[in-house]
């Protein structure tokens, strides 16, 4: 059986293909390459253009690939842009993810492992946030993501569609072997704009905030190496297999870092 990578020509998609490609799973992308790069997917995956809301296209990938998985990765992921135009958002984020769901119900994809995001907390009262915390966004992208998390449980429910859902702190890092990384020109990573402002192609970097309760009064981020992110996600997917219930985890280090 086949794992559909939706967005996996993109940072966090790419990596999943490589680590599914090295174990020996059967794979295939689709990634309309808006942010995303050809070369970044893994020899021999084949990569087909378009987007994870095409019913018609998703649902041909599912019989002639004999997709058992889904993986979805294919969002919008700048926060201020959300804030800008926040239509596109839940357009890109929310609508195109329900077409993909309701595909996956009806061609009977049996596992969907949902990328969501730390942003569904909002400002939290409490830290450590944990999966039972408070859920209250304070972005379009935090409740895009939300409601499409409300969207997986309700069909997984209905329709025995087995999910696991992952919310994201902070990625950061690269493939170990230097076949793909964090190369979107107009990325926000925090990471990725201190590397470019170092090698002078920025002409600074930002510091937001002064009032934190932290030594110097800046945030502490939790982050994650993307090679650990992609590895929970290949868990996910044995615990799926295995006939585990469905989960809603954090994925993080539990602790954080300066920036």
């Amino acid at each position: 059986m086949t794992v559909l990578i939706t967005g996996g020509a993109g940072y966090i998609g790419s990596h999943m293909v490589h680590e599914l490609a090295d174990a020996g799973e059967r794979v295939v992308v689709l990634d309309n390459l808006s942010t995303g790069f050809s070369w970044a997917v893994a020899d021999g995956v084949p990569l087909i253009t378009g987007d994870s809301g095409d019913q018609a296209l998703v649902a041909r990938l599912i019989r002639d690939y004999g997709i058992e998985a889904i993986i979805h990765f294919a969002a919008s992921v700048v926060v201020p842009e959300s804030m800008r135009d926040p239509l596109a958002y839940y357009r890109n984020n929310t609508v195109n993810t329900r077409a993909l769901i309701e595909c996956a119900v009806n061609n009977g994809v049996r596992y969907f492992i949902f990328s969501s995001t730390a942003a569904v907390y909002g400002n939290p009262a409490e830290i450590p946030v944990k999966e039972d915390s408070p859920t209250q966004p304070i972005s379009p992208y935090g409740w895009s993501k939300l409601m499409t998390e409300t969207m997986l449980r309700d069909a997984g429910r209905a329709y025995d569609l087995r999910y696991v859902i992952l919310r994201y702190f902070n990625v950061a890092g690269a493939d170990p072997h230097g076949r793909c990384g964090q190369s979107s020109k107009d990325a926000t990573h925090l990471i990725k704009v201190a590397v470019e402002t170092a090698f002078d192609l920025r002409p600074k970097l930002q510091v937001f905030g002064t009032d934190y309760p932290t030594p110097d009064g800046t945030c502490i981020r939790d982050y994650i190496h993307v090679s650990d992110l992609v590895r929970a996600h290949a868990e996910t997917l044995r615990h799926l297999r295995s006939g585990a219930p469905p989960l809603t985890l954090n994925c993080g280090y539990g602790h954080g870092g300066p920036l």
